[in-house]
């Protein structure tokens, strides 16, 4: 090839060259990496958190005789009819019909229990659906509380009502209208790096005898009698005080159907005088809860502030003056109040 050939091919090349690569374009720019998501691990506790809580607990032995005063109106041989009979008879005025009726008793009941379907058919099922209700809440207790964190870990734990699961859907209850104090105790709240929440160890006491007696009337009484406002109400609702009054008269032979009528009504109340009355004294002795808690704070907005306290759980124990017993399950969740 002679030289002129030579340059010409070489020169060709060089163009075909330029033209491939302008027409290829310069290489697509490398986008810089996206910025990563804001943490959800708070740097910060401080705050005001609504608190939903659940302690399961052995029932302490101050409340022990609550839920047997219930069970006694179906646990005997003749009863339910023989306790009916006898709270009837304790509230008659002395005299030769109280002492008569006394003697008969057992043949009254006996009698009555016979015909108890047509006078009092929801006693018993209703009686033993409270009994049932009320070792529920004393067993499973759940809080209403305020959880207030300052940015140096210095806290304040406010319970300010109950929550009582009975049924499908929980009936909370504030203690301010129920007109019953708040319990308030302060505390320690530690969170560490990983988003961990430490809530130091801390006792209050525990009115448990009024909590009680609130999901009695509330929660407990309203499931199986909706139209009563307490106890009292709710047995008179379950018995036909006319009906009854004149069979034990008719049976007795001695006093009216109306006096004995009126002893059924009074002796309704009575039973549940006499089991309010064990509520009551429930918190003459010194209940508390003596709990350590753990979390794990959650920040959805990427601020740095905690916004949720999630999987909560509290470990410690039930005290009855010096006797303790250990908490089954307790659980909490928590979130930043409005």
């Amino acid at each position: 090839m002679s030289s002129s050939l030579r340059a010409l091919f070489t020169w060709s090349v060089l163009v075909s060259l330029a033209v491939v690569a302008s027409c290829s374009g310069s290489p697509p720019a490398i986008a810089p990496d996206a910025a990563p998501p804001p943490s959800t691990i708070p740097t910060s506790p401080a705050g005001v958190f609504a608190l939903a809580g659940r302690f399961d607990v052995q029932v302490p032995a101050p409340a022990a005789p609550v839920l047997a005063a219930l069970t006694a109106a179906t646990d005997g041989p003749d009863d339910p009819a023989r306790y009916l009979v006898d709270r009837m008879i304790a509230t008659l005025p002395e005299g030769p019909v109280k002492t008569l009726a006394a003697r008969v008793a057992p043949y009254v009941a006996a009698y009555l229990n016979a015909r108890l379907a047509d006078v009092a058919p929801r006693f018993v099922p209703g009686i033993d659906a409270m009994a049932a209700g009320l070792s529920r809440i004393a067993s499973h207790l759940g809080t209403i509380e305020t959880l207030r964190i300052d940015a140096g870990g210095a806290a304040v734990r406010t319970i300010t009502g109950a929550r009582f699961e009975l049924g499908a859907a929980p009936i909370a209850v504030a203690f301010a209208d129920a007109g019953l104090p708040d319990i308030t105790v302060g505390l320690r709240v530690a969170l560490d790096a990983t988003g961990h929440v430490k809530l130091s160890q801390h006792a209050h006491p525990l009115p448990y005898g009024a909590l009680l007696q609130l999901g009695l009337d509330r929660a407990v009484v309203v499931s199986v009698e909706p139209t009563a406002r307490d106890l009292a109400s709710a047995l008179g609702k379950l018995v036909d005080c006319e009906r009854i009054g004149g069979l034990v008269a008719e049976r007795v032979g001695l006093g009216s159907a109306s006096l004995y009528a009126v002893a059924c009504r009074a002796g309704m109340t009575a039973i549940a005088s006499e089991i309010e009355a064990q509520i009551a004294a429930i918190d003459d002795s010194a209940l508390g809860l003596e709990v350590t808690g753990t979390a794990i704070g959650f920040d959805s907005d990427g601020d740095g502030t905690m916004d949720e306290l999630r999987s909560g759980s509290w470990t410690g124990s039930l005290y009855a003056a010096a006797a303790r017993a250990p908490i089954a399950t307790a659980t909490f969740t928590g979130r930043k109040a409005p």
